[in-house]
């Protein structure tokens, strides 16, 4: 190579470098934004959701699904509590949570239990059963704000004699509450441009030398 053409060399590469650290730096400003975000569901100090936001792109209509959550609501309960074998909680982990241009605007998810409780006059007398079902189901409202609607339907049938036959039908709206966020490590763009300006430089260097040899 002749000394007139290592100056448009040196420049070439001065010129890659620069176009490294300007995407590495861009990277770093779009990831510094990725986070994982925490909402609490009716207000309630035990239902939650987790989703990480680091793949919006802001665009439309987007779904990420749910990395950790649990809902309380909507579970077998009768005057005593809890009915005895019912789900203590539903889990929402994998289900979707609906972004539109990027703004948070609620969970789609689907849910139901039965459980069925034998009734005893003694250890060795069952005289009826009693039958527990609940199903339910989540969508986000379609005006974009952070609020959703349920539909639950359960009912309790008394078997044999059906002096209990209920149903009760619901729809009732869901709201959202960010209660936190966790950004994601992610390298400094500095730091990556550093690295990336040191790599070129090096790779410069035992051009130089491999020249001179």
């Amino acid at each position: 190579m002749s000394y007139k053409q290592m100056p448009r060399l040196g420049s070439a590469i001065a010129s890659t470098i620069l176009s490294v650290f300007s995407a590495v730096s861009l990277v770093g400003v779009d990831k510094a934004q990725a986070a994982t975000l925490t909402y609490t569901i009716n207000g309630s100090n035990l239902s939650f959701l987790k989703v990480n936001n680091s793949s919006l792109t802001g665009i439309g209509e987007e779904y990420i699904p749910v990395s950790e959550g649990k809902l309380y609501e909507y579970t077998l309960r009768d005057w005593r509590g809890l009915v005895p074998g019912a789900k203590e909680y539903y889990d929402l982990a994998g289900f979707n949570v609906q972004f539109y241009q990027g703004e948070f605007r609620g969970l789609s998810a689907v849910g139901s239990d039965g459980v069925t409780l034998e009734l005893r006059d003694g250890p060795d007398e069952i005289y009826g059963l009693i039958e527990y079902s609940v199903a339910w189901w989540i969508s986000p409202y379609p005006s974009g704000t952070p609020l959703s609607v349920v539909s639950w339907y359960w009912q309790t049938i008394y078997y044999p004699s059906q002096d209990v036959d209920r149903r009760v039908y619901n729809d009732e709206e869901v709201y959202y509450t960010l209660v936190g966020t966790e950004p994601e490590p992610v390298p400094e763009p500095l730091t990556a441009g550093g690295t990336a300006l040191a790599l070129a430089g090096l790779s410069w260097l035992k051009h130089k030398k491999k020249m001179a040899a």
